[in-house]
C-alpha cells in the first residue's frame, strides 16, 4: 500500500520521463530481434513492425527529454519533430499495408496466442484513451506523449485481426488484413498530422508573443 502510494505521489512527468527512456530501449531491442527475424525468415511484416515500433520508440524519447525543461522554444521543437516521425512512420505503414492488400501472405498463430494478443490490444486502447481522456490541461509534449499511445493502441487492432483469423479461417485474409493496416495508418496520420498542425501554431505564437514583448520594451 506504501508503495502504491508512493508511486501515485510521482509527479506524471517524470513518470513519462522514466517509460520514454524505457520505451525507446524497449523497442531498440524489439527493433533488432525483429530485423533479424525478418530478414531470417524473409518477412517484410516483421521488419516492418520493426520500424514502425523504432519510430514510435524515437518519439516518446522525444517527448520525455522535454517534460521536464523549462526551454520552450526547444520543448515545441520536440513537439513538432515528434510529430513528424509519428508521421513518416504512418505513411510508411500504410504503403506497407497497401502493398500487403496484393500479396499472399499467410500467418498462422495458436489459439491461446491469439486471445492473448486479442486481450492486451483491448487492454491497450482502453488504457490510450483513458491517457487521452485525462491530458486535457496537460502539457503539449504530454499529450503528445498520450496520443502517441493512442497511436500504438490501435496499431495493435492489425495484430489482432491477423492472429484471430489465422485459426479462424483457412482463406487468404491479405487483402483484409492490409485493408485493416490502412484504417489503423489514416487513423495514426490523422493524429501525426495533427500534431504538426498544433506544433506549427504553437511555435508562431511563441514567436508571436516574443515580438510583441520587444515592442512593449
Amino acid at each position: 500500500m506504501n508503495i502504491y502510494r508512493w508511486f501515485r505521489s510521482i509527479p506524471e512527468e517524470n513518470k513519462l520521463v522514466a517509460y520514454g527512456k524505457l520505451a525507446f530501449i524497449k523497442n531498440l531491442f524489439y527493433f533488432l530481434f525483429k530485423i533479424l527475424v525478418g530478414i531470417i525468415f524473409k518477412s517484410w511484416f516483421l521488419i516492418t513492425i520493426a520500424l514502425y515500433s523504432l519510430c514510435i520508440g524515437v518519439v516518446k524519447n522525444i517527448c520525455s527529454r522535454g517534460l521536464n525543461s523549462k526551454d520552450d522554444k526547444k520543448n515545441i521543437n520536440r513537439y513538432i519533430l515528434g510529430g513528424a516521425v509519428l508521421t513518416a512512420s504512418s505513411i510508411f505503414y500504410i504503403v506497407y499495408s497497401v502493398f500487403q492488400m496484393f500479396i499472399h501472405t499467410n500467418f498462422s498463430y495458436n489459439i491461446i496466442i491469439a486471445i492473448a494478443i486479442a486481450a492486451f490490444a483491448t487492454y491497450s486502447i482502453i488504457v490510450s484513451i483513458i491517457g487521452v481522456v485525462k491530458m486535457r490541461g496537460k502539457s503539449a509534449l504530454i499529450k503528445e506523449y498520450k496520443l502517441t499511445n493512442f497511436a500504438t493502441a490501435f496499431n495493435n487492432l492489425v495484430l489482432t485481426q491477423i492472429a484471430l483469423l489465422s485459426f479462424t479461417t483457412n482463406a487468404d485474409t491479405s487483402f483484409y488484413n492490409g485493408l485493416m493496416g490502412v484504417i489503423v495508418g489514416f487513423i495514426i496520420l490523422v493524429t501525426s498530422i495533427y500534431l504538426l498542425i498544433d506544433g506549427v501554431k504553437k511555435k508562431k505564437k511563441y514567436y508571436q508573443e516574443i515580438n510583441d514583448k520587444e515592442i512593449e520594451s
